[in-house]
């Protein structure tokens, strides 16, 4: 009995000690637990008070000077720093460059070499906390280090081209649907209201690609992958549609227009990359891309980007008072890039257009070719055949001083001789000249020039004074007029060949008889097959030359370039990124004209000096070269012709055509540029 006791009263003893054992560890175990999230806290809190300072101090960094960043790191750490801990010292705070493609990482961080300048700041941090239960680690001190880099985010420039039209009556309404509807291959049914809505609208590019990246499922932190994915254009027009009907912007008549644009690009597909309409930087980020785009700009681009891909060459209805038989064509062969964003800092400005990093836009090249049945004008073939019949007797005489031709005797009719035909010898068989007035239509052909603009600088100074350096270039227009064939060639330029004013050459005539130069038998025309008949319709003509006229003109252009400098602190003249548009008084200071010149003005000055000149011709009646006899003779004819001529042509460049080139981005004196700089962008964690 008391045996069995005693073994009871042991196991009890050996129970409680061992619960006691794993009572003891476990309290060993959660005061270590302790011990260890309070310094992994420390170490949280140590870690947001070096980022927090990393942060303050890039934000007050000097491109040469660490003074203000040291500053501002301490004295937010102050705020940050957990208690008991030794304040940041200024020597915990370091300058530098961060550079992650030209230095090694991790950090890409380390002193600036020439030519570079602080943009960053690196705050390490080695602290020791006092310990919650010191016995329990055997008295050890814990030291923590942490350490943050911030970097400045990079100052982002833009240039976007607008058009300064602004106002879309019927007729230019009527104008627009035939020209893009022609670029497209199809057909618009735009409202005048609805052109005008898009003149007058603008959309916030990133709220544009936001709605991109949804629809086309696209998950990528950036937006590259959305500018270089080939859209369907009917894509792309119904997510302007929805930013603006998100906007509250349902019943407006920009979307109207919007709506009768998607239906028929559904009509006639197309796709295009945003990239080739848009340059943006790679890896450009959100509040790079909150700038504004006028929808017409837009819309626009697309198509003209869309023909620059199709080579069609759009036919366009236009009506010319007082022309019967006017055909135009039109053809993208260079499609703008209406809208650039990227770092200025990166500009290389020696590369020019060929930096990898440029901010460049340009207008588009478009070619127009004209063709003007001049005969058909009521009045101009009459008057210019009853002139050229009167004078010739002068151009006989010129030919004949062309030694070149050797032509012999030629008459101006045919001439009785005193006895011919019959018992008599032959009827001589004699030259008579003719003319013929206006025998092919005239081609004028107008080859923009490209309108653009390249960031060449900028200064980001103290406080909000910045400025942005553009370089502005119109390259040469050129003005071909005569017979042109090769106007929508893309890899040779327009060139315009004589087109003939009068074709001049002979009949042969001959009287079958004629008795003491008083009684002829009628004139009898010699045919192409030998054979003489009464019929002058039938007779075989042989073409002499020509009075013909040429021109193949340069107009406008900019050898050197136009500085543009846009300066502020005062906003308007060059806002921030994302500020609102301009609601000011009078004109936006942030656009600039390209160019003041008028390419049409120059056009219609250049078709009222054209000359008309003799040349040379084959059987066919093209042209060939000048013919060297005595202008002298002719001098009074052709300037009569060329006065008519001059008078006749004037008129093309009437209000309706004059706004077929303004549509068509011809007179760079209508494209306007914006630019746009931020500096100041705040800094970010990068390691």
């Amino acid at each position: 009995m008391n045996v069995s006791c005693r073994m009871s009263s042991r196991r009890s003893r050996g129970s409680v000690l061992v619960t006691t054992a794993i009572a003891l560890s476990l309290i060993v175990i959660t005061l270590l637990g302790t011990q260890i999230g309070y310094l992994m806290l420390v170490k949280r809190e140590l870690q947001k008070t070096a980022d927090l300072a990393a942060l303050s101090g890039a934000q007050s960094l000097q491109p040469f000077s660490c003074t203000d960043a040291k500053s501002a790191a301490v004295t937010n750490a102050v705020q940050n720093m957990p208690p008991l801990l030794p304040p940041l010292a200024a020597a915990d705070v370091e300058c530098g460059n961060w550079d992650p493609d030209k230095r090694e990482g991790p950090q890409h961080f380390g002193a600036p070499d020439t030519g570079q300048f602080f943009n960053a700041v690196r705050v390490q941090l080695s602290r020791t906390p006092a310990l919650l239960l010191p016995s329990i680690s055997g008295g050890q001190p814990f030291t923590l280090t942490v350490q943050a880099l911030a970097a400045q985010r990079q100052p982002l420039a833009s240039l976007s081209i607008r058009s300064t039209l602004l106002t879309v009556d019927s007729k230019q309404s009527d104008l627009l649907n035939a020209l893009l509807g022609g670029l497209l291959g199809g057909s618009l049914t735009v409202t005048a209201a609805g052109w005008q809505g898009l003149l007058d609208t603008n959309v916030k590019l990133l709220s544009f690609l936001d709605q991109l990246k949804l629809d086309l499922n696209i998950s990528a932190a950036n937006y590259d992958q959305v500018l270089a994915t080939n859209v369907d254009a009917g894509v792309l027009l119904q997510a302007m549609i929805t930013v603006m009907e998100r906007s509250g912007a349902t019943a407006t008549a920009s979307v109207q227009a919007l709506k009768s644009l998607l239906v028929s690009v559904q009509a006639a597909p197309f796709t295009l990359k945003l990239a080739d309409l848009l340059g943006v930087a790679s890896g450009t980020d959100a509040a790079g891309l909150s700038t504004e785009l006028q929808l017409f700009q837009l819309v626009q681009g697309m198509i003209q980007v869309a023909n620059g891909k199709n080579g069609l060459a759009a036919d366009v209805p236009v009506t010319v008072p007082g022309i019967a038989n006017i055909t135009t064509k039109v053809r993208v062969v260079e499609p703008p890039q209406v809208s650039a964003v990227g770092n200025p800092a990166l500009i290389n400005a020696s590369l020019g257009v060929g930096d990898p990093n440029r901010i460049y836009v340009r207008t588009a090249q478009v070619r127009v070719l004209l063709s003007v049945d001049l005969s058909k004008i009521t009045g101009v073939l009459s008057n210019v055949l009853s002139t050229v019949t009167a004078a010739l007797s002068p151009i006989i005489n010129f030919l004949n001083s062309v030694l070149t031709l050797n032509l012999g005797t030629i008459l101006s009719d045919l001439v009785a001789t005193v006895a011919c035909g019959g018992i008599f010898p032959a009827c001589q068989v004699t030259q008579v000249i003719y003319a013929e007035a206006l025998p092919a239509p005239i081609d004028i052909g107008i080859s923009s020039g490209n309108g653009s603009a390249l960031v060449t600088g900028h200064a980001c100074n103290a406080a909000d004074s910045k400025s942005l350096n553009v370089l502005a270039n119109t390259s040469v227009a050129r003005l071909n007029v005569g017979t042109v064939s090769n106007i929508f060639s893309s890899s040779q330029p327009a060139t315009a060949a004589p087109v003939r004013i009068v074709e001049i050459g002979y009949r042969e005539a001959k009287f079958d008889s004629c008795v003491l130069s008083l009684i002829c038998s009628p004139k009898k025309w010699k045919t192409a097959s030998g054979t003489f008949v009464e019929n002058i319709a039938n007779a075989k003509k042989t073409v002499i030359s020509g009075l013909g006229l040429v021109v193949n003109s340069d107009i406008g252009g900019s050898v050197s370039g136009t500085a543009l400098t846009y300066i502020s602190p005062s906003a308007a003249n060059l806002p921030e990124i994302d500020a609102a548009p301009y609601d000011g008084v009078g004109p936006d200071p942030s656009f600039k004209a390209i160019s003041a010149s008028s390419i049409v003005k120059s056009l219609g000055s250049t078709l009222g000096g054209i000359q008309i000149r003799p040349y040379s011709s084959d059987s066919s009646g093209i042209l060939g070269g000048l013919l060297n006899g005595t202008l002298s003779l002719i001098s009074n004819l052709l300037s009569t012709l060329q006065t008519m001529i001059n008078n006749a042509l004037g008129p093309l460049l009437d209000p309706t055509v004059n706004a077929l080139l303004d549509l068509l981005g011809i007179d760079l004196a209508k494209a306007e540029i914006g630019a746009r700089l931020s500096c100041n962008r705040g800094a970010e964690l990068v390691y």
